[in-house]
Formats: C-alpha cells, sequence, structure tokens
C-alpha cells in the first residue's frame, strides 16, 4: 500500500513539474508553427482593418434641420441623400446631406451640406457646390477633421479639406484626389439611377 500512495504521490509531483513549466513559458502574442523541416517559422499578427467612422443620425432632428436650412435659402423642397460620422473625433455625429433637388443642383453637380451636432439640434457649418455622389472620407485631415473625398460635374474626384470655418463652398476648383479613393469610406452611394456605384478606378478613363 506503501509503495502504492508513494507511486501516486511522485506522479502528482510530476504533473505538478510539467505544469509550472508551461506556465512560465512567456506568451507571445506571434504564433508559430513547424515548417517543413521541422523548424518553428512565426506568423505575423493579424493586422486590424481600420476603424469606420460612420454613426447613425436623429433622422427627426436632421430632417428639421434640412428644413430650417430650405426655408432660410428660400429654396423648393428636396429630396437627399444623407449620412452620418465621426468626422472630427469628437464621438458625435455629424450629418451629410446631398440635396438632389432642382433648386440645390446645376450642370455641375449638387450642394452638399454638412452638419453639427448642438444643443437645439443639427446646424449647417458648410455648404458646397458641384458635388456628386460618391461622397467618402479620405485618409487625410485638416484642424483635426477628415477630409471629404467627392466626385464633381466633371467626373473628377477631389478632396474638401477643413479649414477651421467648415468645408470649401465649391468642390469644382479643389485639388484632385484620385489617390486617396482606395483608403476612402464611402458614405453617401450614389443614386440608384446613376449607373456609377463607386468612384472610377485610378488611371482609367472617366465617363462624362
Amino acid at each position: 500500500m506503501q509503495r502504492f500512495l508513494g507511486a501516486v504521490a511522485l506522479l502528482f509531483i510530476a504533473a505538478l513539474a510539467v505544469g509550472c513549466g508551461s506556465a512560465e513559458k512567456p506568451a507571445s502574442a506571434v504564433s508559430e508553427i513547424p515548417d517543413a523541416g521541422g523548424a518553428p517559422v512565426a506568423l505575423s499578427p493579424r493586422k486590424a482593418a481600420p476603424q469606420s467612422i460612420a454613426m447613425p443620425v436623429n433622422q427627426e432632428e436632421l430632417a428639421k434641420a434640412v428644413e430650417r436650412l430650405r426655408i432660410t435659402k428660400k429654396k423648393a423642397e428636396s429630396s437627399y441623400e444623407q449620412a452620418g460620422a465621426d468626422l472630427n473625433s469628437d464621438g458625435r455625429p455629424k450629418a451629410l446631406v446631398l440635396l438632389t433637388g432642382q433648386d440645390w443642383c446645376s450642370p455641375q453637380g449638387c450642394t452638399l451640406v454638412v452638419f453639427q451636432p448642438s444643443d437645439v439640434g443639427y446646424r449647417p457649418i458648410s455648404q458646397t457646390v458641384g458635388v456628386r455622389a460618391p461622397v467618402a472620407a479620405g485618409p487625410g485631415s485638416n484642424a483635426g477633421w477628415r477630409d471629404l473625398i467627392v466626385k464633381t460635374g466633371a467626373n473628377k474626384i477631389v478632396r474638401l479639406q477643413f479649414t477651421g470655418g467648415g468645408y470649401p463652398a465649391n468642390a469644382a476648383v479643389q485639388p484632385d484626389a484620385a489617390s486617396d479613393v482606395e483608403q476612402s469610406e464611402v458614405l453617401i452611394q450614389p443614386a440608384a439611377s446613376q449607373t456609377a456605384s463607386t468612384f472610377p478606378a485610378p488611371g482609367l478613363p472617366r465617363s462624362q
């Protein structure tokens, strides 16, 4: 009986030794697998996808803000495409509204309004003419606000850069931003009636 208990005690101690040995091994963020020759091969950690800045907006408050703007500008009622996004990393959604009614458009494009939330609902901080969808958040920023990447009436892709008081008033005279397309997050897609659903690929001819 003593021999049996002694054998059990030895097995228990051996198990503890194995457990302690594995616990002392430092945890690694990089996995290893053996290659064909048996040597361990390090696997690179998976890169995280860029975080989306899209956020939902208060639709009721936004509709009121668009109506106030329409009355102030003495324009007719208009259909519009809209999206919400945290453009300045303050955790609050800004509303991007592309007004597509006749009073807000010309052959060069339509009017993009950016609204900011306030204590009394959304208020417009900038109004840009000559814009066509898609409207995207670009990889760059200025004054703490993300660049907006948009198309113009000539199907040119341009960058709208925040200047402290808002985004530029006219998209047609802004710098080319075709190189930013692949790193941009599309916020407003073109309407279903339009043939193009995304930005044209850089370097490819752009149809009128």
